[in-house]
């Protein structure tokens, strides 16, 4: 292991122990094992800079969005962190989603951005697998390929983008992506009924 590679593993650690030591001791394992899918195959360079704060901080902004995510809907906020206001910060605008899995997400974020001319300093995305129960509250986490029929397939994604200054900026950057992925989701649910329709025909 190089001295670069020993100080992103301490940087992770951290971000754990500030897990364990600032959240409920009945989510600490949950909120862990989130944290570990989220930072599983984030890049080296991605954690220069960091600070194990404010990673503990995107970790549980999304999280706390995510337990209790309804799944009616894409989840997706653009804002500007402050430490006044979220307990961290950050010089870029974060933007979390949550949506149901589904082919073409990632391409169509990313173009999205380009299409804004705003550039993404870091994207995580990770597909999930979990149950929920009655009221859409987590309850586990389990394996994505799982045949359960009880399992969910949920992406989160974790994005920095270019600063975005203005409340209209953030509102138009929300309404980009949210129609992106209502875009994908439309056309990946009717791919199959257009395949068996064609097929009949």
């Amino acid at each position: 292991m190089t001295v670069a590679d020993n100080q992103h593993s301490v940087l992770l650690e951290n971000v754990y122990k500030l897990i364990n030591k600032k959240v409920a001791p009945d989510r600490i394992e949950q909120v862990t094992n989130f944290s570990k899918i989220l930072f599983k195959n984030i890049a080296h360079d991605d954690l220069d800079n960091r600070t194990e704060d404010n990673l503990y901080g995107a970790t549980l902004s999304l999280w706390n969005q995510f337990v209790d995510y309804q799944g009616d809907a894409p989840f997706i906020r653009a804002f500007n962190p402050a430490i006044s206001k979220h307990g961290w910060q950050s010089t870029h605008t974060i933007v979390e989603i949550i949506v149901t899995d589904m082919p073409f997400l990632v391409d169509s974020v990313r173009m999205a951005l380009n299409k804004m001319g705003i550039t993404a300093h870091l994207l995580l995305h990770c597909p999930i697998g979990l149950i929920r129960d009655e009221q859409h509250t987590f309850v586990s986490f389990e394996n994505s390929n799982s045949k359960k029929k009880e399992v969910l397939r949920q992406t989160v994604f974790l994005i920095e983008v270019d600063r975005q200054t203005s409340k209209l900026a953030l509102e138009q950057l929300k309404d980009e992506l949210m129609s992106v992925v209502n875009d994908v989701s439309m056309a990946v649910q009717d791919w199959q009924p257009m395949r068996t329709r064609l097929r009949t025909i």
